[in-house]
């Protein structure tokens, strides 16, 4: 794995059509890039907080069940996933998390990379607040972005980022520093409803890795 040094001088930002290629590929070669986020601090100071991916899931178009574009559904919440990929898809699950999406592959074919868990990098910045919390509750605790919905209330990420390119102007965009995990397969979370498909392995892990949503 890269150092930290080499994390800094080699990193370099990844375009949004790197996200029009396969859906199944992109979700594999997001494990190890890192996803930062630009936020204002409560003194002013403008921090760049750099979690590195762990785990992703591949949702891929109409004729997977679990996908929301399932069966060509076109709704006001869906036909961002429609659009070439390159830009994030954003909802809100259960009235209460946001889910991190980036839209993969080619226009008019809805598929999509839900970004599950990561951890954060040695060289990001820090928050003041949360530097002042307890050790289990800061982010550099290695289960504090482990989960969709925790990723996205820690890096506050909301439905304002639906719709915008995957790129630096966004405030939110993807590094490659050439990191390249171990990977594993595993089945996806939380679809049961899905019939066949919740037993698909379109979930992607960096192997044994203690920062996973589930094992």
């Amino acid at each position: 794995m890269p150092t930290t040094q080499e994390q800094m001088t080699k990193s370099t930002i990844l375009m949004p059509d790197w996200f029009t290629r396969p859906t199944c590929v992109v979700a594999a070669d997001l494990i190890g890039k890192i996803l930062c986020r630009q936020m204002t601090d409560t003194d002013g100071n403008v921090k760049t907080l750099r979690m590195r991916v762990s785990e992703t899931e591949a949702y891929i178009g109409e004729d997977d069940p679990a996908c929301h574009s399932h069966a060509g559904t076109r709704t006001s919440r869906t036909k961002i996933m429609y659009e070439q990929g390159g830009v994030f898809y954003v909802y809100l699950t259960y009235g209460v998390h946001h889910m991190l999406n980036l839209i993969s592959g080619s226009a008019e074919s809805p598929e999509s990379v839900l970004i599950r868990a990561g951890f954060l990098c040695e060289d990001s910045d820090r928050l003041i607040e949360e530097q002042a919390l307890s050790k289990d509750k800061q982010l550099n605790h290695i289960k504090q972005l482990a989960g969709p919905g925790k990723l996205t209330k820690r890096l506050q990420i909301d439905r304002d980022l639906y719709g915008a390119p995957i790129a630096f102007e966004s405030g939110v965009w993807i590094e490659d520093d050439g990191c390249q995990p171990p990977l594993t397969l595993r089945p996806r979370i939380g679809i049961d409803y899905a019939g066949e498909a919740k037993d698909w392995l379109l979930r992607y892990v960096w192997t044994d890795h203690p920062s996973l949503s589930k094992k």
